[in-house]
């Protein structure tokens, strides 16, 4: 594994480490970045170590398939907010009468979600959005659609610009 594509899977890492507590396997993870830096002929063994580990939590920033674009900071936020509106979703769903009552789009199947189908959801949709947003941002579209500059409140919540649509005015 060359240097480029070691330090853009390391930043990725330790973007992750520096927002979310995992830990002592925070350790573990650190030695086989740390050894990886200074042994270059077995970084791919090192990066198969740390990807098992990060295989076993929940909001990891490695992922099978096309990687994000966006940059690493706003990725693991978004990764975050996920994980947090993912939890709450079960939490909403399994809930009363909404079990009974949220159904799955027709082009789905129709249908009842199970808790954890509505979560995952629910989950893509506020991925796709808060993506959408950052988009918009980083194409300067304030004032014209919903923009997202990565930053969130003191509860991890996101400070989204919602642009509200004036009704155009009857004429007379």
């Amino acid at each position: 594994m060359d240097d480029a594509a070691w330090n853009k899977r390391k930043s990725k890492v330790m973007t992750f480490l520096d927002s979310n507590d995992i830990g002592e396997m925070r350790q573990v993870i650190e030695w086989n970045i740390t050894t990886g830096d200074n042994d270059a002929d077995n970084r791919k063994r090192y990066w198969t170590s740390i990807t098992t580990l990060f295989g076993m939590l929940p909001n990891s920033p490695i992922t099978r398939g096309r990687e994000s674009t966006l940059p690493d900071e706003i990725a693991q936020t978004v990764l975050n907010i996920c994980a947090t509106v993912s939890a709450e979703a079960s939490n909403y769903h399994s809930s009363g009468i909404m079990a009974t009552v949220l159904e799955k789009h027709g082009k789905s199947g129709g249908g009842l979600y199970e808790t954890d189908e509505y979560a995952s959801s629910v989950e893509k949709t506020v991925k796709g959005r808060l993506t959408r947003y950052y988009r918009n941002h980083e194409k300067g579209l304030e004032g014209q659609e919903h923009t997202w500059d990565g930053s969130i409140d003191d509860n991890g919540a996101p400070l989204v610009n919602y642009v509200v649509k004036a009704e155009a005015e009857e004429e007379e």
